[in-house]
């Protein structure tokens, strides 16, 4: 399974146009029109001009059935909602499986303007299945798949449905049933945690995500 999941994100790598230098995550996303909507609220936002300055980033995207809620919104909160689906870390479904706990606080690119919203939730349910949530709302944004990465670098993946903070709208997909997810103290991601996977080559970080599965219980995020 492990080698099928290094194959397939290699293909991915190798199919990306974009140089081994700086990334453009429009440009990862151009010959991909199931992600229509989400890339033109990441340029008319100036969101994707911000991430291309990062020097590693993970996008969450979301597909045409799902992104109306997002696209929706007013123009004052449409800017914060799609910068709080970039992540300032590189993450694949591998690498967040190796985190030693199973909730996290992942910073994202809005925490730039604002601390308190600019985070995710990240929680891993019994069944291996990954979910991410804004503060204050349930984890209910499946992590699909890998649509795009360059190992370490910067990745793009899929999730179910919009991260929206609460009073942003209603996600279009109703939330399914969430099971148990993990214990403990949830502990904010280090900006430069990607660097932490031991024993492992840059290339070994990626792939898809498990499959579907229930939804764990929304972290609080940590004081």
């Amino acid at each position: 399974m492990a080698s099928k999941i290094l194959l397939s994100l290699l293909v991915l790598a190798a199919a990306s146009p974009a140089a081994l230098a700086a990334f453009d995550v429009i440009q990862m996303l151009v010959d991909k029109p199931q992600y229509a909507g989400f890339s033109k609220v990441l340029a008319q936002t100036n969101v994707a001009a911000e991430a291309n300055q990062l020097k590693v980033a993970s996008l969450l995207v979301v597909p045409e059935k799902t992104v109306k809620s997002l696209v929706s919104l007013p123009v004052d909160k449409l800017r914060q909602a799609v910068a709080n689906h970039v992540l300032l870390s590189y993450f694949d479904p591998i690498k967040l499986d190796e985190m030693k706990t199973r909730t996290a606080l992942l910073p994202t690119l809005l925490s730039n303007t604002d601390k308190a919203l600019g985070v995710l939730n990240y929680s891993k349910a019994d069944d291996g299945q990954m979910y991410f949530g804004a503060p204050g709302a349930p984890c209910v944004a499946k992590l699909v798949k890998v649509v795009a990465a360059r190992p370490y670098t910067v990745s793009i993946m899929e999730i179910s449905e919009p991260i929206l903070p609460p009073g942003f709208g209603k996600p279009d997909a109703a939330p399914g049933r969430r099971g148990k997810g993990g214990k403990g103290k949830i502990k904010p991601a280090g900006l430069d945690e990607s660097k932490e996977v031991t024993g492992k080559k840059p290339d070994d970080a990626a792939g898809k995500a498990e499959s579907p599965g229930s939804a764990a219980a929304a972290p609080s995020p940590a004081s």
